[in-house]
């Protein structure tokens, strides 16, 4: 059991690191649309690859944040019955949930989504903006990583609820 519990808290610092990245991410998006802003108007500059960019950094933090959101307890969930749940309770609702529904979703998603980002990378698709961002692949393969985050994020909270049953807490 200890070994699950090692594991968990290093998937669950994994993320950690991943949601300070997904805050850093929230900083630069704001530098970027406050500098799009201004130069827009006060120079009458504008870059449709900025704004495209901005999308993207957009995407990741909802990708990558969503996996933080998780870990942290702040997901969408049905928080008027979970929290008057005996604790015991909680532990088990921690194990299902992740393991009946959050796991095989994900990895129906990474599937589904891998070929997407597959033909994206084998056209070498683009932006179809003139003056968009090349490499349109990056920003759909965001999506497989994300769930793939949230795999992870659902593992950690598997064995953690295992570690917890087991022990009788």
């Amino acid at each position: 059991m200890k070994n699950l519990l090692l594991i968990s808290k290093r998937l669950d610092a994994l993320i950690e690191r991943i949601g300070q990245i997904s805050s850093w991410l929230i900083f630069v998006l704001v530098v970027l649309v406050a500098g799009d802003v201004l130069f827009r108007y006060f120079f009458h500059i504008s870059s449709i690859a900025e704004q495209e960019f901005q999308w993207h950094i957009l995407a990741a933090i909802a990708m990558f944040g969503s996996a933080y959101t998780f870990q942290q307890g702040e997901h969408v969930r049905v928080d008027l019955f979970y929290h008057s749940y005996s604790e015991k309770l909680k532990i088990w609702m921690d194990l299902l949930i992740p393991l009946l529904i959050i796991i095989p979703y994900s990895v129906f998603i990474i599937y589904l989504s891998s070929d997407y980002v597959a033909q994206s990378f084998t056209t070498g698709e683009v932006s179809p903006d003139p003056g968009g961002l090349p490499y349109r692949y990056l920003v759909k393969s965001l999506i497989p990583l994300g769930f793939t985050l949230i795999l992870i994020q659902a593992v950690a909270i598997l064995f953690r609820s295992i570690t917890k049953i087991k022990e009788g807490n």
